[in-house]
């Protein structure tokens, strides 16, 4: 299987909602995960989107990563998810190991 990762480093094929088919993961929804409307008040990813618009494959590739938008995606009390921390720590390692592919 060729793995795709979303420009935040997510890894959609070890997600559960993935492997159920309840989500095609961020790159072939164009930043529209199932989740996103439900849980948040974005039509599209704010980092997809951020990615998309300054023609990138991955947030780890932009001169300002990590940047204040990635990092409030991250934090509980503004965005969705609970953490940046392992998020820019994988993104750093797999960068450094060359495990990323072509969007």
């Amino acid at each position: 299987m060729k793995l795709r990762y979303a420009p935040c480093g997510a890894l959609c094929e070890i997600c559960r909602d993935f492997k159920r088919k309840r989500c095609k993961g961020c790159v072939e929804t164009k930043g529209k995960p199932w989740f996103l409307k439900r849980f948040t008040k974005f039509d599209v990813c704010p980092i997809y989107e951020c990615a998309t618009n300054r023609k990138l494959s991955k947030c780890i590739d932009c001169d300002e990563f990590p940047c204040e938008n990635f990092l409030d995606w991250y934090n509980p009390r503004i965005g969705f998810f609970r953490s940046s921390l392992a998020r820019v720590g994988s993104l750093f390692l797999r960068k450094e190991l060359g495990t990323f592919t072509k969007l």
